[in-house]
């Protein structure tokens, strides 16, 4: 009797720290889920973290979008590309809507996982951290912090030109890095239109109008006009190779309408109408080119947005794809005439660019005469306008 008693001691007394088992095994469990899952609260809900790794599912990503909402954290996923269940590229934007945001951009996901931390502890030494900030193994927040705080002790050692070149960006409020660096973010593709103004400078430098010139021009209707294909590669956050492929029309009117523009045996003729023609009333007497443009203008920017200050200049060249001369008069009198008028087929120069946000002055300036040598008046002609 005596010894069924012990037994059923030990029974009740190994029933009884069941519960206890069990809880601390959830606990266990719970804290290296709490570690190692996307999203985690620490510290007694002081810390709120999301961490993604390369085998996160879609339906994930949306339940960590949704539950950090509820914490007053907008998350907005871009360039999602899941390739047989594994995440190829993610580009993550965080806001914590506190003054604290960030993005993180990877094309290879480590296995520690990417994602951010915010801690709203009063003391917190690293109130926010985005981008490669886990460690393969779970591990405490202190140990991570203090592993921060060395990379930063790093950073802060090296001189500006070396955070210039690598493109240095703090773990606050800023772009994180990583090592494998996407190329869809160093290029960019786009479309540009711009319109401006046309004129000339003689051999002397001076406009034509201040000798009287026939062929001097009127600078308010002399429009120029086109459209470019843009390529931009980013060396780094602020300089930016920009490559730029295009079409440009441009139009030469005559300050003195009465003059018409004819291409002559050996040079170009600007003919006075009121001798020749006396009895029309000329309207417009006018030239236009068109151009094929090939452009390389590296373009420095003061701050790591694209929407920052910008200013660049480089050389550019064109081809002349058609040419043509346009003589209105009266009501509906207009004469046309297409050919080369002697001008160069080819054309090469200089072009400036600076800029804010989505628009831009550009100024262009050719080196080679606008005509043929002996064949016309010796001009250079230079434009200028804006983009957008």
């Amino acid at each position: 009797m005596k010894r069924i008693n012990q037994i059923a001691l030990v029974i009740a007394l190994a029933l009884l720290s069941l519960p206890g088992m069990a809880f601390n095994s959830k606990s266990d469990s719970s804290k290296l889920e709490g570690m190692s899952s996307v999203a985690s609260e620490l510290n007694l809900g002081k810390v709120y973290s999301v961490r993604i790794f390369k085998n996160t599912t879609r339906e994930e990503l949306e339940e960590y979008k949704q539950d950090a909402a509820e914490k007053n954290i907008t998350i907005v996923y871009e360039n999602l590309q899941i390739v047989d269940g594994k995440i190829e590229a993610i580009k993550m934007k965080v806001n914590c809507n506190d003054g604290f945001s960030g993005v993180v951009t990877v094309t290879e996901i480590p296995a520690s996982g990417i994602g951010f931390i915010r801690d709203y502890s009063e003391d917190a030494a690293v109130p926010f951290q985005i981008g490669k900030v886990f460690q393969n193994t779970p591990v405490t927040y202190s140990e991570m912090e203090a592993e921060v705080e060395e990379e930063e002790m790093e950073e802060e050692s090296k001189s500006w030109g070396d955070q210039f070149e690598e493109g240095f960006d703090t773990a606050f409020n800023k772009e994180s890095k990583v090592n494998k660096k996407n190329r869809k973010d160093r290029y960019s593709h786009e479309f540009e239109f711009l319109i401006g103004l046309n004129n000339y400078l003689n051999e002397d430098n001076q406009f034509p109008d201040n000798d009287n010139a026939v062929y001097s021009i009127d600078p308010i209707t002399s429009w120029t006009y086109g459209i470019n294909s843009v390529h931009e590669v980013k060396v780094n956050p602020y300089i930016r190779f920009n490559f730029q492929f295009g079409l440009q029309w441009y139009n030469f009117a005559l300050a003195d309408n009465k003059y018409q523009i004819v291409k002559g045996e050996q040079e170009v003729g600007f003919i006075d109408t009121s001798v020749t023609r006396p009895d029309i009333n000329p309207d417009r007497s006018k030239m236009n080119i068109t151009y094929l443009n090939v452009n390389f203008v590296p373009m420095i920017y003061t701050g790591k947005s694209s929407s920052s200050f910008r200013f660049g200049a480089g050389p550019y060249a064109g081809y002349r794809i058609g040419s043509k001369s346009k003589f209105k008069y009266d009501d509906d009198g207009k004469d046309k005439i297409k050919n080369n008028l002697h001008l160069n087929n080819w054309r090469y120069g200089l072009k400036a660019q600076i800029g804010w946000k989505g628009v831009d002055l550009f100024a262009t300036y050719d080196l080679n005469p606008l005509f043929i040598e002996n064949r016309g008046p010796e001009l250079n002609a230079f434009s200028f306008g804006i983009i957008f």
